[in-house]
């Protein structure tokens, strides 16, 4: 609220109305005290307290390196699922894993593989559901994608039962929410009904991409490009948040709590310690998803319907009525070119 200080001026010089130049250098006082302390909605984007992120982490029990037909080898898996864990544990950084329960079906070692899991429970961590084969909505028709879910959640919720908890969140594969806004608008009803809440994401580094660089690396015994691979990953990491915080402060005129997505790979059990260390000194704490959830930035519409898997920083966009194509970093175009061979290979092999 803006007052006219020379009308102000104007009737306590005059002196013709005492009372009322005394009301309105109340109200100037009063507007100068809202001006200066705004509500914790506007929030501050220079306060580094208000800089928070949920920690999400996609195919467990394993992304393996250019393809996600693959199961994995059970030992590499065993070493990821223990260092990833043992990271978020020692950054205190409470992170959700989202399970496709198809890597655990393989013969003679799905016990061991359940047990992967079990690790993230033990180390105060808690699971989602990431449907059972990792499909894509894109091409999956709704009644059996909803399937998926179904299928998707018979281990996970018993283990969370087990532990004394309750599996409630869901991450879309591809980050891609329906093909038609009817069948987007069903399946969110779905899982409502099946006491799900979808897991978004709004900063999405294309970490996959490195991984599939670092895993040919390792399988070449090639360590210069091993290290240009996380080094690259860990220089598109602060890129990716510098882009989403500038997003965050264009729409909501302040740092939102941010909802990271990452990877259960190779890539991360050898540079997540880094990338939380980054973090922190960025200001960030790390929370529980609710807590990212509760914020009322999250509460945003998203409208929308298309085959890419966007940030919903991108997708509220469309609420505020602007365009959700951005110019948000790609990886760097060596990586890019790598990755997309290294995927080709595999199809072809």
């Amino acid at each position: 609220m803006w007052l006219d200080l020379r009308a102000h001026t104007s009737l306590c010089n005059a002196g013709r109305d005492m009372k009322a130049g005394l009301l309105i250098t109340v109200l100037l006082w009063l507007a100068a005290l809202s001006f200066g302390n705004p509500s914790p909605s506007a929030g501050r984007a220079s306060d580094p307290a208000s800089k928070a992120v949920a920690i999400t982490v996609d195919d467990l029990p394993g992304a393996v390196p250019g393809t996600g037909q693959a199961v994995g080898d059970l030992k590499d898996l065993q070493r990821i699922n223990q260092r990833i864990p043992e990271i978020l544990k020692a950054h205190h950084a409470p992170a959700i894993g989202f399970v496709n329960e198809w890597k655990l079906q393989v013969s003679g070692e799905r016990d061991a593989r359940v047990a992967l899991l079990q690790t993230w429970l033990d180390a105060g961590l808690t699971l989602g559901n990431h449907t059972y084969s990792h499909a894509s909505f894109q091409t999956t028709p709704l009644a059996q994608y909803e399937d998926e879910v179904i299928r998707g959640e018979v281990v996970t919720r018993a283990l969370m039962k087990a532990a004394g908890r309750e599996e409630m969140y869901f991450r879309h594969p591809f980050l891609q929410t329906g093909p038609t806004a009817e069948a987007k608008t069903a399946f969110e009803q779905f899982l409502k009904a099946h006491g799900y809440q979808v897991a978004p994401v709004t900063v999405d580094n294309d970490d996959w991409m490195f991984n599939d660089v670092l895993g040919t690396a390792i399988e070449t015994k090639n360590k210069r490009l091993a290290e240009e691979a996380k080094s690259a990953y860990l220089d598109h990491m602060n890129a990716a948040f510098d882009y989403y915080e500038t997003v965050s402060r264009s729409l909501f005129h302040r740092d939102i709590p941010q909802i990271l997505l990452i990877h259960d790979s190779e890539l991360n059990a050898k540079c997540l310690d880094t990338a939380l260390t980054n973090l922190e000194r960025r200001g960030y704490r790390f929370v529980l998803l609710n807590e990212a959830l509760a914020d009322p930035a999250y509460a945003t519409p998203d409208l929308f319907v298309g085959p890419q898997g966007i940030s919903w920083l991108s997708r509220w966009k469309l609420a505020f009525g602007q365009s959700p194509w951005n110019s948000d970093p790609d990886p760097p175009a060596w990586v890019v070119k790598m990755s997309n061979e290294i995927r080709q290979a595999k199809r072809t092999n």
